[in-house]
């Protein structure tokens, strides 16, 4: 290689590092911003420092915590979602965080890390699913969306959560996994495979952060107001029978009738049979993992409080076999003297929900009013 070539290839290197210093620098302090709905804790270094700034203000204090699965991140176009509600109606903020097959231990892990955050002032409110009880494991892509290498490196150190990361990471497969952190290779062991995925993650993760922050830079979007709102300090309190009113109007408008047993009508389209559900036992490693949840947030005098899902009849067949495991929710959280509200157990309303679980806007009416009366 001749002096020329050295030269080009080392002027490249350092252009290529001067555009690389400004978005570094940047990430490394982003400002505080207000996110109402946050579905993943993945992103270049920059998004994840800010989800985690976000999660960390809000369950100090400075907002409502809403932590579920996919009944939040399927709920954006619904007026009475908890984030939309409570944001843009009552004007007071409410960070939701949730997305698909969200479980004990995944919802675990998220509070875990942000034990520090958790006290008295914390205002928590946690959706349970009974059927996440009996998952033998997320998708290994699930787990590393929300507990990625910033969030797992700092719990993997948590005597009471190792147990559990080492039984589930030792039974996932390896071709279903997309990515693992160094931490959880050390913990699963080493298989070049992995730290191949890993590697081209991080690059991958850097370029990204390098592309936004100079498609930001050059078209900036001043339109998105992202800082922290101020809580009204005074509200009449809700007429909640014209919401339900509303709620059900908005079903009838689409379509979601006894012809479609009050479900959308593609899902009911689609699925025309009942879901049938095994006959089987709570995962012991879901209740575990719920158990040592609850017992953290009492342990750390949070104001939390809990609603249980409800389970469309009309979808589901046998869900008395989801039976054993509202039981363990509500007995762990009776013996804590928490508040819930257990849907599952009470009389089904036809149209809470647009699939087989999936709330519509008529069920969040229901989970509204049970949060103001807890969080007056």
């Amino acid at each position: 290689m001749n002096k020329n070539s050295v030269l080009h290839i080392s002027m490249a290197l350092l252009a290529i590092l001067i555009l690389a210093l400004p978005p570094l620098i940047d990430s490394y302090h982003p400002a505080l911003k207000f996110q109402p709905l946050i579905t993943t804790m993945e992103g270049t270094p920059k998004e994840q420092k800010e989800r985690v700034a976000t999660m960390t203000h809000a369950l100090q204090g400075n907002a409502l915590v809403f932590l579920g699965a996919s009944e939040v991140s399927t709920s954006e176009d619904e007026p009475n979602a908890v984030y939309n509600f409570y944001n843009k109606t009552l004007h007071r903020p409410v960070v939701a965080y949730g997305n698909i097959m969200i479980e004990n231990l995944t919802q675990l892990s998220i509070l875990s890390y942000y034990k520090n955050a958790l006290s008295d002032k914390t205002k928590l409110v946690l959706l349970i699913s009974p059927d996440s009880f009996f998952f033998d494991q997320v998708p290994p892509s699930v787990f590393a969306e929300h507990v990625p290498g910033r969030i797992f490196n700092k719990i993997a150190a948590d005597n009471n959560l190792q147990p559990l990361l080492k039984n589930y990471l030792t039974h996932i497969k390896s071709e279903d996994i997309s990515h693992l952190s160094f931490q959880a290779m050390k913990m699963r062991g080493w298989h070049w495979e992995d730290f191949k995925k890993e590697v081209s993650y991080q690059f991958a993760s850097y370029c990204d952060l390098i592309r936004h922050y100079y498609l930001g830079f050059f078209s900036a979007d001043t339109s998105l107001n992202t800082s922290w709102p101020v809580e009204a300090k005074t509200t009449a309190e809700p007429d909640w029978s014209a919401l339900s009113e509303q709620a059900k109007n908005i079903n009838v408008a689409n379509h979601e009738n006894a012809s479609s047993h009050w479900m959308d009508p593609d899902y009911y389209h689609d699925h025309p049979k009942k879901e049938q559900w095994d006959n089987v036992p709570p995962t012991p490693a879901q209740v575990t993992a719920f158990k040592l949840m609850i017992k953290m947030l009492h342990e750390r005098h949070v104001h939390v409080v809990v609603i249980v899902d409800p389970l469309n009849p009309w979808a589901n067949d046998h869900s008395e076999r989801f039976k054993p495991a509202d039981n363990i929710i509500t007995e762990t959280l009776k013996s804590d003297n928490i508040p819930y509200f257990d849907m599952y157990d009470q009389p089904y309303q036809n149209g809470w929900n647009w699939d087989f679980i999936h709330p519509t806007d008529l069920a969040w009416v229901a989970m509204n009013k049970f949060i103001y009366e807890n969080f007056k």
